[in-house]
């Protein structure tokens, strides 16, 4: 008796598999197959080779579909400007690789953001991977643990690792998924908390190093919390409050 095939879970809509300027078209055929042996159809890519030739269809398989209908942009700001939640691959950790989890911790994190919100998954070139300023746009980065005598793993590899933790560790729905703020109102919040900082000294001379580095550390702390719109209301309403109180205190001076 043939067993039945499993549904394909409604989060998979969301979440987006993204290859930065990947250099064989060979590997972008064979992410677009193993997408298609997860459920995922998303494929984005970013300054890519040529890929719709005959080595990428013909490592696609019967998944052609996937690189037809790829989404192509010039940068990574752009690959992901419409996305939630950016989470990156990287096998090196770091002071900007923070948080790093490893696929197994992280799998149930982005099982539970998925259901509701847009996510995108970053994976580097074959030879590089992803460069400081790439990983600086991540929420949260991961590592696939390998053994230390062969620790690199093929592009298409790496993909099948992911895609396939998320597809073999599905959640049963919970009462009330957590619906995230759009990219643009949490930039926006960014934006206004920098401007905070500025009111309370950060940026003047010999300070103003400290700046990105707490914004950095933002980032990470509220990537891993995942921030609501009532959240980013609550920090903006923070951040209003200092500059009315550094206001009324100029104003005394």
């Amino acid at each position: 008796m043939i067993d039945e095939i499993k549904e394909i879970p409604a989060y998979v809509k969301n979440v987006s598999i993204v290859l930065v300027e990947p250099i064989r078209a060979g590997n972008v055929g064979s992410v677009a197959r193993v997408m298609d042996n997860t459920g995922i159809k998303k494929l984005v890519l970013v300054n890519p080779v040529e890929y719709r030739n005959d080595e990428g269809f013909s490592m696609a398989c019967n998944s052609g579909r996937i690189l037809l209908d790829a989404k192509v942009f010039e940068t990574v700001e752009d690959a992901v400007k419409d996305a939630q939640v950016v989470i990156g691959a990287t096998r090196r950790a770091g002071k900007i690789r923070t948080p790093h989890y490893r696929l197994a911790d992280i799998t149930p994190r982005i099982l539970d953001i998925a259901r509701e919100n847009s996510v995108s998954i970053l994976f580097g070139r074959e030879d590089h991977g992803l460069y400081n300023e790439e990983v600086e746009l991540c929420d949260m980065v991961f590592e696939i643990p390998t053994h230390d005598n062969c620790p690199s793993l093929n592009l298409s590899q790496a993909v099948f690792a992911f895609a396939h933790s998320l597809y073999t560790g599905q959640l049963e729905p919970g009462d009330e998924p957590m619906v995230l703020a759009e990219k643009l109102e949490v930039e926006r919040m960014y934006e206004h908390l920098t401007s905070a900082l500025a009111k309370l000294g950060y940026m003047e001379e010999g300070s103003e190093h400290m700046v990105p580095t707490i914004l950095r550390n933002f980032r990470r702390l509220f990537g891993r919390a995942g921030l609501m719109q009532k959240d980013v209301g609550m920090i903006r309403g923070l951040c209003g409050e200092i500059e009315r109180l550094e206001k009324k205190v100029s104003k005394g001076n």
